[in-house]
């Protein structure tokens, strides 16, 4: 005999008792079915709400109570239950309705015994294949969510992915991920999905939980279940699961579970995708960690490549720090995403490397410089282009380096670019490269006013300049924001509140 768990759950409705009879005898002649039989609806309805149901077979017409009624709570409380409608009374208006709202199949009375065997085992079986899909999307989430670890640096969409599939493992319920920032210290929520409704589930899902912190403390799952209450008194179970997210032996988080279903706890398949999910985000989190950990190497890296540069030209240091900020004031104007301003900052730190093969004697030279020194200096986007080429990591900073000389009507170097076919990077770092030269002292010169750099760029907006990129840091000076920025000395600051 098949265990009580393991059979499928049937329900037959029907006012006539000798109906259920006949139909619960024929569909007993196997042990792979529990049969409950109701000759009042009501109670059916009732037997519905608090019992795991696999298949209904419903009579149509019964007093007061439909088939449709049956068939309609049935689907409320279990969605990918299978129904079958009886009728004495066909009519093809009745069959089509009743298909259209999700009936399996519908059986004209009176019906041969072996015609309701069929279709029964028809029905179990479309379930079965229903779920054993259900099961494979499952499986296929956790591909994708895979892959998207594999492919994407960016945490907080890995993140998003994760929860989402571990919602739809769960069902109805509420998810959250928390993250410690240091070690051995308290799990800060970083993300949160679905409706806990009450302050047990809040405090779960924040972590100030007692699982949770058995959890954290053992580096093992923990999960429990208990009978509740919901708001309409009706009997739910209550499944909680706190996942620690182990990377290379430390804790660096959780990912919390709730599920409130009304006929069981989380099963064993659930749970085992769960913990394969909780796997998957905390190797998220180590990459991402080990991905900020080289972006700073490479950064500091940088910055050194950039102030060695600056330290042979006591005249443009702070050059780069103070152009950075121009450019991401304008970038942030234009609305440009997060990742492109951090690339912009990256670029901007190394748009002058090429210097690095400019000798000394011409960048600190007092006076103005000759035919043949400004053509040595040309060269200098070209040879930091080349110095980054081959580094995949600095590759997002080549606009920068190669582009920031050329001018808007193609009379600046190294190529000619007019207009828009020079890249927007270019165009951008231009117009912050050439306020920060104006304003700044140079060997053969002393810094003029901000005002003075703004006129220059009123004056050659469509020219030199890109006309909507210069305009835009006119606007910015207008507004006093470039003074709020607090980039230059207490002298040039003076001169911009001044000015």
């Amino acid at each position: 005999m098949a265990g009580i768990e393991n059979k499928y759950n049937i329900v037959v409705v029907d006012d006539e008792t000798y109906i259920c009879s006949i139909v619960t005898e024929a569909l007993s002649a196997t042990d792979e079915y529990q049969i409950e039989s109701f000759s009042n609806p009501k109670k059916a309805l009732a037997y519905l709400e608090k019992n795991r149901v696999d298949l209904v077979l419903t009579d149509l017409v019964m007093g007061k109570y439909s088939g449709v009624d049956i068939l309609e709570h049935a689907f409320s409380f279990h969605p990918d239950c299978i129904v079958i409608l009886m009728t004495a009374h066909p009519t093809v208006n009745n069959a089509i309705s009743v298909l259209r709202k999700g009936a399996y199949d519908y059986l004209v009375k009176p019906f041969k015994l072996e015609t309701l065997k069929n279709a029964v085992q028809r029905g179990l079986k479309h379930q079965e294949l229903a779920r054993e899909n259900a099961h494979l999307k499952e499986q296929v989430a956790l591909y994708e969510l895979a892959e998207a670890i594999d492919g994407s640096t960016s945490l907080d969409s890995i993140l998003h992915l994760a929860v989402d599939t571990a919602k739809s493992v769960i069902g109805d319920g509420a998810v959250s991920v928390l993250i410690r920032d240091k070690k051995d210290s308290f799990p800060i929520p970083y993300l949160t999905k679905g409706e806990p409704g009450d302050s047990e589930a809040n405090d779960f899902l924040k972590g100030t939980n007692d699982l949770c912190h058995n959890a954290l403390l053992s580096s093992e799952s923990q999960c429990t279940s208990k009978e509740i209450k919901d708001d309409k008194n009706q009997r739910l179970i209550r499944s909680l699961a706190a996942y620690p997210l182990v990377s290379r032996g430390e804790v660096i988080g959780l990912l919390n579970l709730i599920q409130d279903n009304r006929f069981s706890p989380l099963r064993p398949g659930q749970i085992n995708l769960l913990s394969i999910i909780a796997s998957k985000i905390a190797s998220a989190i180590a990459n991402n960690r080990l991905y900020e950990h080289l972006q700073s190497s490479y950064h500091k890296a940088i910055k050194a490549l950039a102030n060695s540069i600056e330290a042979r030209d006591q005249y443009t240091r702070g050059h780069t720090d103070r152009v950075t900020v121009l450019a991401d004031l304008i970038a942030s104007r234009l609305n440009w995403p997060e990742e492109k301003r951090a690339e912009l900052k990256m670029g901007c730190t190394l748009h002058d490397i090429g210097k690095i093969g400019v000798p000394d004697a011409i960048l600190n030279k007092p006076g103005k410089l000759t035919r043949e020194e400004q053509d040595i200096m040309r060269v200098h986007p070209l040879l930091g282009a080349r110095i980054v080429e081959g580094i995949d990591y600095l590759q997002a900073a080549v606009p920068y380096i190669l582009y920031h000389h050329e001018q808007y009507d193609g009379s600046g170097y190294p190529h000619g670019l007019a207009g828009d076919d020079i890249p927007i990077e270019g165009r951008l770092l231009a117009v912050a490269d050439t306020y920060d030269a104006i304003v700044s002292r140079r060997p053969y010169r002393k810094g003029a006013s901000p005002a003075k750099a703004i006129e220059e760029l009123k004056k050659f907006k469509g020219k030199q300049f890109d006309p909507v990129i210069a305009e835009v840091l006119i606007n910015a000076w207008e507004e006093g924001l470039i003074g709020q920025l607090n980039i230059y000395s207490d002298n040039e600051q003076e001169v911009l509140e001044t000015a």
